[in-house]
């Protein structure tokens, strides 16, 4: 290139730079023209499609219709899980009802069995007075009845003592406080353990009379008590001495639940009771202890 030709560019244009595939400009027409322009034209007049005319074509109402069915597949497997979750929860639904409608009937025909025992123990110590009352052994037979049957619970009892009402916190939303100031089996024990070392002669939580063997169990969000769940507020009637309330709240179990009052809202307040009275226990199974033979027969 001589100096004239190179001053007569202009110099605020840059230099055209080549195409990295400037060398391969052969196999890119032969990839752009598969086939020659003149046999596409040939075939156009004879009315013949040129091979890969028709394809692409094809292709894109194969991929259409691929896409059309995938998408009807979709939709009919959503609307199946759609009226599957809907008979499910329906079904529960009617599962849940008849369940509690089962409970309900249950528990009345418990209710009615449990006032017909009451009546029939009633009935039976009435007649045991009545026989007992003839003779002086008899009458010394029945205080020593009557002072078992009050420590077992197989009487009802009324007098003196305290009400303990236990209630779980207004809740907040947040799990760890609201777990906080949730009432727990536990809390009901404590509670009746320190009555007990109060004093009490006998304790009923939730109306239900309280034996040596009855138990206080968590069943889920549920507190049972010799296996009869029982609702909040859950209220503690002990009959004891007449300071029983008082008795209760110097012990450390109260001391410690005014605290949680304080800091984390539960619901616990302590009455004096000038007359209370306790049902009897529904059921009372009495085991014997017997002696057991040492090894060899001595």
């Amino acid at each position: 290139m001589t100096s004239e030709t190179a001053a007569r560019q202009p110099r605020h244009e840059a230099p055209r730079q080549s195409r990295p595939d400037a060398s391969m400009s052969l196999l890119a027409d032969v990839a752009a023209h598969a086939l020659d322009e003149g046999y596409y034209e040939a075939a156009r007049r004879r009315g013949i499609s040129p091979p890969g005319a028709a394809q692409r074509p094809a292709i894109g109402r194969f991929s259409a219709t691929i896409a059309a069915v995938v998408l009807a597949a979709a939709g009919v497997l959503f609307a199946t899980s759609w009226v599957t979750t809907r008979q499910n929860a329906a079904a529960a639904a009617r599962d849940r009802a008849a369940l509690l409608r089962s409970i309900e009937s249950q528990s009345a025909v418990v209710d009615a069995l449990r006032s017909r025992a009451n009546d029939l123990r009633a009935e039976i110590a009435s007649a045991r007075d009545a026989a007992l009352s003839t003779s002086t052994q008899g009458a010394a037979l029945r205080a020593e009845l009557d002072r078992l049957s009050l420590l077992t619970g197989a009487t009802p009892v009324a007098g003196p003592g305290a009400e303990v009402t236990l209630a779980d916190a207004p809740r907040t939303g947040d799990e760890r406080t609201d777990a906080l100031g949730t009432v727990y089996d536990r809390d009901l024990q404590a509670v009746v353990n320190a009555l007990f070392a109060s004093g009490a002669e006998a304790i009923a939580v939730g109306g239900q009379r309280l034996t040596a063997t009855t138990a206080i169990r968590q069943a889920g969000s549920a507190i049972l008590v010799d296996y009869r769940a029982i609702a909040a507020p859950y209220r503690i009637d002990a009959v004891g001495p007449p300071d029983l309330a008082a008795r209760f709240l110097a012990t450390q179990t109260a001391a410690l639940y005014q605290t949680w009052q304080q800091v984390y809202g539960l619901r616990f307040t302590v009455t004096a009771r000038s007359r209370l009275t306790l049902p009897a226990a529904g059921t009372i199974v009495i085991h014997y202890a017997q002696v057991l033979s040492r090894p060899g027969g001595s």
